[in-house]
């Protein structure tokens, strides 16, 4: 690592931070944005929202973009998991000739912002500054805590010496982010860019369950330790004894060490065919699952943006949530969602309330539609312009 006084440092990073940027700016940015790979997860379905609006799937019809965005990933996954269609794809993440494929593209592209996510995309960031001095550099962050030590090492290093730095939520902003540059004694700008929830068009509104009929709950995302999917099935435990016909409970999405750990724990609670797991599917699949269920389950005890609760807000489906990370400044408890604030009975009697409501279920889902935001794309190209003309 290059230390605060390292001349190769002073010739690279601080004198891009410094350059002279009066020159006129530019009608059209170009961005080259860098992630691990294309599978199911909230970074993926950002990116892609983002390739659709101002990269490589956007219509050709439609009108010249104020930014030229396009992706690239370490690794493309497998078609039937793949959320992005990467622009420029490597073999592996962690593969060095996937690093190489990923900083000879910087260094032949040279774009005019160069965005980061996850830590070995951000891990690049500084070796991409050299190839590509003129290159404005931002890291996005979008979790409030790391998940391992080589990812809290790699953001310990990389985020003092960015040009920018994202993130998907203010508590990422205010929880991670800020501590890291404030041991580090820099002040580097920061901006929220809040990714809009993909679109997730049902097959019909959601309905309460008949009498007698199972309260059908459903999650997706990564089956990882922060979302607490132990809860959510200690949840349908609780709704068995409150809801006539009890509860069923899907889980869609790839494996993040948790799989084995859920099955033991459906097992122990004797729910085992209360539990049902899928592999990630697309859109339309994931739509008709959606569809059938009668509310989506997430009791997270850590989140930034949240994207799969934010895509079951936006199609209006009836939520059970903990307001953590963004889902506490852009949801309110008992209009757009349910929360939960560790009281599983209670929670469940919420609930067995509400579906036993139906005026009350329909308002819900109503207004949780409504409240969906769809300024991601200002948001975005507000950063990257006002990471290419402010000093830092």
């Amino acid at each position: 690592m290059l230390d605060e006084h390292s001349p190769l440092r002073s010739a690279t990073i601080d004198q891009r931070r410094h350059r002279d940027r009066s020159a006129p700016q530019r009608a059209t940015l170009t961005v080259l944005h860098l992630i691990h790979e294309t599978s199911f997860g909230g970074v993926e379905a950002a990116a892609e929202n983002l390739r659709r609006t101002f990269g490589s799937g956007r219509p050709a019809s439609s009108a010249r973009a104020e930014l030229q965005y396009r992706v690239a990933a370490l690794e493309a996954s497998a078609d039937a998991i793949s959320v992005v269609r990467p622009d420029i794809a490597g073999r592996s993440v962690n593969s060095p000739l996937s690093a190489l494929r990923l900083l000879r593209e910087v260094r032949r592209e040279k774009p005019d912002v160069l965005i980061t996510s996850l830590w070995r995309a951000v891990a690049l960031g500084p070796l991409a500054s050299m190839l590509s001095p003129r290159t404005r550099w931002a890291i996005w962050v979008h979790l409030p805590r790391y998940t391992h030590r080589l990812d809290r090492l790699v953001h310990h290093w990389c985020l003092p010496r960015a040009d920018m730095v994202l993130s998907d939520a203010e508590a990422t902003y205010t929880t991670l982010v800020q501590g890291e540059l404030a041991r580090a004694g820099r002040s580097v700008p920061h901006r929220v860019v809040r990714p809009a929830a993909g679109t997730l068009a049902l097959e019909h509104e959601a309905v309460p369950p008949a009498p007698g009929e199972p309260l059908r709950l459903v999650f997706w995302g990564r089956m990882a330790r922060q979302k607490r999917l132990d809860l959510a099935i200690d949840l349908v435990a609780e709704l068995g004894r409150q809801h006539p016909g009890g509860a069923d409970l899907l889980i869609i999405g790839p494996d993040a060490g948790q799989h084995q750990v859920l099955l033991d724990h459906a097992s122990r609670r004797g729910l085992t065919d209360r539990v049902r797991f899928e592999p990630p599917m697309d859109r339309e699949g994931l739509a008709r699952e959606a569809a059938s269920a009668h509310a989506f389950v997430q009791l997270s005890d850590a989140e930034g943006f949240a994207m799969s609760a934010h895509e079951a807000i936006a199609a209006g489906m009836i939520s059970v949530l903990t307001p953590v990370g963004e889902l506490a400044a852009d949801t309110e408890d008992g209009a757009t969602c349910l929360h939960h604030h560790g009281d599983l009975t209670e929670t469940a009697r919420r609930l067995v309330e509400l579906v036993a409501d139906p005026e009350a279920f329909a308002r819900m889902a109503r207004t949780a539609r409504e409240s969906a935001s769809d300024d991601f794309a200002l948001a975005f190209t507000e950063a990257c312009r006002a990471l290419v003309t402010e000093r830092s």
